[in-house]
This record gives C-alpha cells, structure tokens and sequence, in this order.
C-alpha cells in the first residue's frame, strides 16, 4: 500500500564548509560523505553534490520553507529539493536549508539569491569540517513491502518498522551492536520517523544490495537487540 506523509530523518555525517560558488560572505555546508556506513571510505569522486546546507541566522517555519522552494521551483524550473533541516555541532546548532538533488555545485549562489529575496537571510561564513547529527524534515513516499518494512519509490532505502522511541546516542549503540550480530552486505542506518493516522518510528536503511529476507533478518535483529537494551 503506497504512503505518501511528511516526517524526519536524524543521520550522522561529515560535512564541511563550501568556499566557491556560493553567495560571498554566507556560510554553506557539505556532506562529505552520503551513507557513511554503506560507502565507507569508497565514496564516488566524480559525483554530483548530495547534500548542500544553506545555514540561515534564525530557524525559519517548515511550512515556510517549503512554501518558498515550491514558488523557486515554478520559477526556475529547476529540479531539487529544498527541505528544512538543522545540524548539531559540538552542542551548536545550525538551522538550514537543506538542498538535495542539485545536477552542479553551480547552482548554490542562484538558489541562495532566491531565497533571499524571500526574506531568508542566511548566516555570515564560517569555516567548518565536523561530524554532525543532522535532523532533516521531508516528505516521504513509501510503500509497505511487509507489516514491518517500507521501501522508498526513489532511492534504494528502505524503513524498517521499530516499536520504540529512540534517541541518536541510543540508536547508534544499537547499530553497532546489530552491525556486530549479523552477516550482511554494507548499509546505512539512520533514524526516520513518519507522521500519517499513527506515528511510525523507523530505522532508515540504505543499501542496493539487501533483499527481502535479508531486510527481514536486519529487522528483527534490531528489534532483538532494542528490547535488550531497554532491560
């Protein structure tokens, strides 16, 4: 059964401050890394950016945000996607733009322009290259695979079905506990929780290798090792 509703995404990456290309005297980030747990130290050189952060002074609404990007994208007839997002730093956070999809780096100063003629006014540069806990707003269209596995329409990630809350420091225990317990081809894992008649909370998985029963064993080897835990 296809779902399409809005949630969140927490996910821990490197990310570093871009220094061209961008509007002058604005801070920007990057991910150096997209799915550090499936890609290792292998990820692809010859890549369009994956994840472009436009740091703002102030958080601004999602339902603002998202307003703003769908009248950009009438406008220009550029395709990407343009979601809230906020990234931790050492106890800083950083309220942003999260910008996805882009075919070049060439068209960051463009987009910031447009923001900013919306009203955002974006955060004075700043150099950077840290781990971050990054909590991204999106939408998401899935479909059920099983009563406790979602697979997403565009990317080869799928959500396995929790029936806990967690927080980033207890779920990355998990993780490499799980990651410890099994045998399986790489993947990312990440929190995701989605918002539609009930709230699911979910571990994101990325990978283009896992099949069905293999997802299935990931699953309950998460939930066996969550119920652990919580002992």
């Amino acid at each position: 059964m296809a779902l399409e509703t809005f949630g969140s995404i927490i996910k821990e990456e490197h990310v570093k401050t871009v220094e061209r290309g961008i509007l002058p005297n604005t801070f920007v980030l990057e991910n150096l890394g997209s799915f550090p747990g499936y890609y290792g130290a292998n990820l692809p050189v010859d890549r369009n950016p994956d994840s472009i952060f436009l740091v703002m002074t102030q958080r601004e609404s999602t339902e603002k945000i998202l307003r703003i990007t769908h009248d950009i994208k009438k406008k220009t007839k550029l395709e990407y996607e343009g979601t809230p997002a906020s990234l931790c730093v050492h106890n800083t956070t950083y309220q942003s733009i999260r910008l996805r999809y882009l075919k070049g780096f060439d068209h960051i100063a463009e987009l910031q322009e447009y923001y900013r003629d919306y009203g955002i006014i974006f955060a004075k540069s700043k150099k950077l290259e840290e781990s971050a806990i990054i909590q991204i707003k999106k939408l998401f269209k899935v479909d059920w695979i099983s009563d406790k596995i979602l697979k997403d329409h565009e990317e080869p990630m799928y959500y396995l079905k929790i029936n806990e809350q967690l927080n980033w420091s207890h779920f990355k225990k998990v993780t490499m506990q799980v990651r410890n317990n099994i045998q399986l081809s790489a993947f990312d894992a990440a929190l995701a929780v989605i918002y539609g008649s009930e709230v699911l909370d979910l571990v994101r998985i990325y990978s283009t290798s896992l099949n069905n029963e293999e997802l299935e064993q990931l699953h309950d080897k998460y939930e066996e090792i969550i119920v652990k835990s919580l002992k």
